[in-house]
């Protein structure tokens, strides 16, 4: 089985999850991050798997055009869809059933958040003082959910 775990970041808070995952599956996977290559050929994967980061209640615009431009395709495959966010719990699973498409997280067989982080090295003057006003910290906070990284990986494995 060769799977595509395909993805976008801005600090690199995704793209460490993919990697994590890609770690976690069987059998062949390719990473692409939709920034270095746009450009995507689904018919040799068997299994897609989607992440973004969330941003101010929205997908990343590269992971959200790739969506909308190959959703009849996607919904032909194995199909898992993550986010990458601060947000805890029951909110976090509302926040990704909201920003991707109706039909593509009906048709996933994994769908979850896998946690984030606010790493202050990495953001700019705005963005830290918008973090720094939304957390009331100005220290990094790591909450990346490596149990549900597993998890996700185990429901594609099997």
């Amino acid at each position: 089985m060769k799977t595509l775990v395909i993805y976008a970041t801005h600090y690199g808070t995704t793209e460490a999850c993919a990697n994590l995952l890609s770690d976690a599956l069987q059998g062949a996977v390719v990473l692409q991050n939709l920034a270095v290559n746009p450009s995507v050929d689904l018919t040799e994967f068997e299994t897609v798997v989607v992440g973004s980061p969330i941003y101010a209640g929205r997908l990343n615009k590269r992971v959200k055009r790739f969506c909308n431009e190959n959703e009849s395709a996607l919904l032909g495959k194995r199909l898992g869809l993550f986010t990458c966010d601060m947000e805890e719990g029951e909110g976090s699973l509302k926040q990704l059933e909201h920003c991707y498409a109706q039909a593509l997280v009906a048709h996933a067989l994994a769908k979850t958040s896998f946690g984030g982080q606010f790493l202050f090295s990495k953001m700019n003057w705005v963005t830290k003082k918008m973090i720094k006003i939304m957390s009331k910290s100005d220290e990094d906070v790591k909450r990346i959910q490596y149990d549900a990284i597993k998890a996700f990986a185990n429901a594609l494995n099997s």
